[in-house]
Order: C-alpha cells, then sequence, then structure tokens
C-alpha cells in the first residue's frame, strides 16, 4: 500500500469521527498580498486554468483551520517557474483538493510543516529554469487557454 494511501485512509478515517459544527473564521487572510490568488507567472497561470485547483478551498485552509500560507507567497506574486515552484504548486493541489473534500473539517493545521523538502547536495536543481523548455511558438495558444477559461475569484 502507498504511503500516501494510507495518510490520506487516516486523514479520513479521523475526518469522519471528528464532530461536525459550523467552522469559525480564525484567520483573515490579505488575497491582495497573494495576487488574489493569481499567479503572475504565466506557465503557473497556464496550469492553474487547465487543471482547475480549487485555490478558494486552500484560502479557506488558511482562514478557517490556521494553515500557514506565507510560503507560497512568492509563488502568486514572483515570475519563476523553476522546479521548487512545481513543487509548492503539487502542495497546494493537494490541499486543495483534501481541502475541498473536508477532510481537514476543524483540525488546527498551524503545525504543519509545508516547503520542507529538501534536495540537500543537489540542491540547485530547484532552480532549474522550466520555462526554458516552454516553446516560445505556444505562447499565444497558452494565452488563449488562460484567457478562455474562467478562474474564479477568492473570497473569505
Amino acid at each position: 500500500m502507498k504511503a500516501s494511501t494510507i495518510f490520506t485512509s487516516i486523514l479520513a478515517a479521523v475526518a469522519s469521527a471528528a464532530p461536525t459544527a459550523v467552522p469559525e473564521k480564525r484567520l483573515s487572510v490579505d488575497v491582495g498580498s497573494f495576487n488574489n490568488f493569481g499567479f503572475a507567472n504565466q506557465d503557473l497561470q497556464y496550469l492553474l486554468a487547465i487543471n482547475g485547483f480549487n485555490l478558494q478551498a486552500f484560502a479557506q485552509l488558511s482562514a478557517f483551520n490556521n494553515l500557514n500560507i506565507g510560503g507560497f507567497q512568492s509563488l502568486f506574486v514572483g515570475n519563476s517557474f523553476d522546479i521548487n515552484a512545481l513543487l509548492q504548486l503539487q502542495q497546494i493541489a493537494l490541499l486543495s483538493q483534501l481541502g475541498g473534500l473536508g477532510v481537514f473539517g476543524n483540525f488546527d493545521l498551524s503545525a504543519l510543516q509545508l516547503n520542507v523538502f529538501d534536495l540537500g547536495l543537489i540542491g540547485g536543481v530547484g532552480g532549474f529554469d522550466v520555462s526554458s523548455l516552454v516553446d516560445q511558438t505556444l505562447v499565444p495558444q497558452i494565452q488563449t487557454v488562460i484567457q478562455q477559461t474562467q478562474i474564479n475569484a477568492v473570497v473569505l
């Protein structure tokens, strides 16, 4: 059995046993400091458009479950598209899906440590510019997909 399957099963079991009360907003999230949860980088915005990540659920994890999302701010306002950005995007995608499913309920996620993936001696690999692999002739198509896809505003 995969570790992720075990982890998800445990979270689902704990979440189903937790009391279901109306969640109370614990924190205020400044969506402006996160570029209104839109990516400044075109390639990341494209990945958001084609994958439809639920950023509303991600923001709610911060507001209602004390998830510290401060480490993701540079992903939204920065213009880098490297391996580190893809790893952060993967964390956001996973947390968004689990949050959207209600797996976390009223759990306090303030102790959850994110962005601690250490590449060790090969840490320089994380800064590899993935956008150098994107064929520049595809940029107009990428922009068209972004413009045609409705990206929902995050409201808390």
